[in-house]
């Protein structure tokens, strides 16, 4: 995997992309050549130590931004798996959008003010000394990163913060929230454009560091754009079907007292190793075992590892109602790792949704 976990932070996994240490490379030499030049009468040892320490601060400040964001979500009631730290900052991986244009303007707008206030902190307290001071040089580095950081993000360009502040907007004016997220996305590639254009400009005009990097940020946000539009669009496109459009009563099981020899052979290996549902002999659900499952026992240890032992059980495993919409079963099971769902009536299965159903009408309403 390119992610690792770094941290645990009020429920919330830290982890970091590899492309991370790119960037943690980056802007601990660069500032290392800074604090040198500006500061001609510091130690050498004195200089890179105040960039590692600014370098850790200032990754620190990112996570209390992103954590900001995964709060105020979670105080909304949206599940936050994890913020992941990468090239261009963080990230907060929410399960799902917003539910009203209240829930995302707040959850966009707390992490610039998380930043400002951050900024603001510690310009104030740079004041304390004399600039040329290790401390004070730290604290007004990090002080206008945070203010920069926060207005960077303020930037209508769909994904960032801004665009995600427009989109609560336009959201709350139309009520519509497939619209908004179009007329985001079309601000959002506007700015990415800007900021290609301009990095091609300043690559020409001499000024080839800066130019590349203002153009790959323009490629990413006209990326993230595109992205974060076509999952709206996916989710538009399954809005009107329910589970009970695309249920197949037609599933696999499994007694919970079989060892995984026996499963294998006698049932996964017929299903093509899909998800099976362990049920007992009254036809109650006890669970669910998948695959990711079998690849955690060794093989020489099936013949004496039971079904019971490893299933994911009913408590842990997400299930769906034959009204639920698509979109959230999809959600689901990309959530638990799933290609499919036990969907559950009058107190018994009634049936499972695929994964592989709903996408190939997503695909079929896509392509009209």
């Amino acid at each position: 995997m390119a992610q690792r976990r770094l941290a645990r932070i009020a429920g919330i996994d830290i982890q970091f992309h590899l492309s991370w240490i790119i960037i943690l490379a980056l802007i601990g030499l660069t500032l290392g050549e800074y604090f040198q030049a500006a500061n001609p009468h510091w130690a050498a040892a004195v200089a890179w130590g105040a960039a590692a320490a600014t370098t850790v601060l200032f990754f620190a400040a990112v996570v209390l931004h992103e954590l900001a964001h995964s709060l105020v979500a979670r105080a909304k009631g949206l599940p936050v798996q994890a913020i992941t730290l990468f090239v261009f900052g963080g990230v907060s991986e929410l399960t799902r959008e917003p539910d009203d244009a209240k829930s995302e303007f707040q959850i966009a707008i707390a992490g610039p003010l998380m930043s400002l206030a951050l900024g603001a902190a510690c310009l104030g307290l740079s004041r304390l000394g004399s600039p040329h001071a290790p401390v004070i040089a730290v604290l007004l580095w990090l002080g206008w990163i945070n203010l920069a950081l926060a207005l960077f993000n303020l930037i209508p360009g769909f994904p960032l913060d801004g665009g995600r502040v427009l989109r609560a907007i336009l959201w709350n004016a139309s009520h519509d929230f497939t619209r908004a997220t179009r007329q985001a996305t079309q601000v959002g590639k506007i700015c990415a454009a800007g900021f290609i254009l301009y990095g091609l400009f300043a690559f020409f005009a001499g000024q080839s560091l800066d130019g590349i990097w203002l153009a790959f940020i323009g490629w990413f946000l006209l990326t993230a754009a595109e992205q974060s539009w076509r999952r709206t669009e996916a989710q538009a496109a399954l809005g009107n079907y329910t589970v009970r459009d695309l249920e197949t009563p037609f599933y696999s099981r499994v007694p919970p007292e079989w060892n995984l020899e026996s499963f294998i052979t006698e049932v996964a290996s017929l299903h093509n190793y899909r998800a099976s549902l362990v049920m007992d002999g009254e036809d109650q659900l006890l669970g669910i075992i998948t695959p990711g499952d079998l690849a955690q026992v060794p093989r020489a240890r099936w013949g004496t590892t039971l079904v019971r032992e490893i299933m994911r059980p009913r408590s842990e495993m997400a299930t769906v109602q034959p009204a639920e919409g698509l979109a959230s079963a999809l959600r689901k099971m990309a959530e638990q790792d799933v290609a499919q769902l036990p969907i559950l009536s009058d107190g018994g299965v009634r049936g499972v949704i695929r994964r592989d159903r709903i996408l190939a009408l997503l695909h079929a309403q896509l392509a009209h």
